[in-house]
């Protein structure tokens, strides 16, 4: 048995109208995954502000944390008469400057890495080395000087993926604080550096 298949003639209208059909399917899909995306990278923005304010208030505490216990033991070695330097040096034993391991956690979070800017990224982890090296109480002032940048660092580039600065006035900014920080912590304390550590 046989078919005859009936030839028909497609209209010049019938393909304006399928071409038309085609463009508008195509940019309705298109149209869709831009939106996704957009919402999907306001999603990991809003997120990687989340993970950044959760590190600044990890920081915030280790430098509180450092600077209350160095001031303490600073007190202590003024203090010949309670203190000996035996039990000073138990008590930096057993007292040892905090480094903030949370921190690197969230460095090094996929999420953080792709988000935050390159100029961010680098200085936090050359803060994350120092900090690392300088985490005792023979560089303490040092130590919390990182901190206080990292600081400085994680608030900026919260306001850069907040949109409400550029990476220029990030960079100008940063520049200046360290500026300052070089004044606060140039101090005699700072470069002293005390034995029995």
């Amino acid at each position: 048995m046989k078919f005859k298949l009936k030839k028909t003639k497609i209209t010049q209208s019938d393909w304006v109208s399928f071409i038309l059909t085609l463009v508008a399917t195509l940019f309705g899909v298109l149209v869709a995954i831009w939106l996704t995306n957009s919402e999907v990278r306001k999603k990991e923005k809003e997120d990687t502000v989340k993970l950044l304010q959760t590190a600044k208030r990890i920081v915030n505490n280790t430098f509180e944390y450092s600077e209350n216990l160095n001031q303490a033991l600073l007190s202590f070695e003024k203090d010949t008469v309670n203190y000996t330097k035996e039990s000073i040096s138990n008590l930096k034993t057993n007292n040892p400057i905090p480094y903030p391991n949370l921190l690197e956690g969230i460095v090094v979070n996929e999420l953080v890495s792709r988000n935050i800017s390159e100029y961010s990224h680098s200085s936090i982890y050359n803060c994350l080395i120092n900090l690392r090296k300088l985490s005792s109480y023979a560089t303490v002032e040092y130590y919390l000087k990182t901190l206080e940048e990292m600081i400085a660092m994680l608030d900026l580039e919260i306001e850069l993926l907040n949109g409400k600065i550029d990476i220029q006035e990030l960079e100008s900014k940063i520049a200046v604080i360290r500026k300052e920080l070089e004044v606060k912590y140039s101090s005699k304390n700072v470069l002293r550096v005390r034995s029995g550590d």
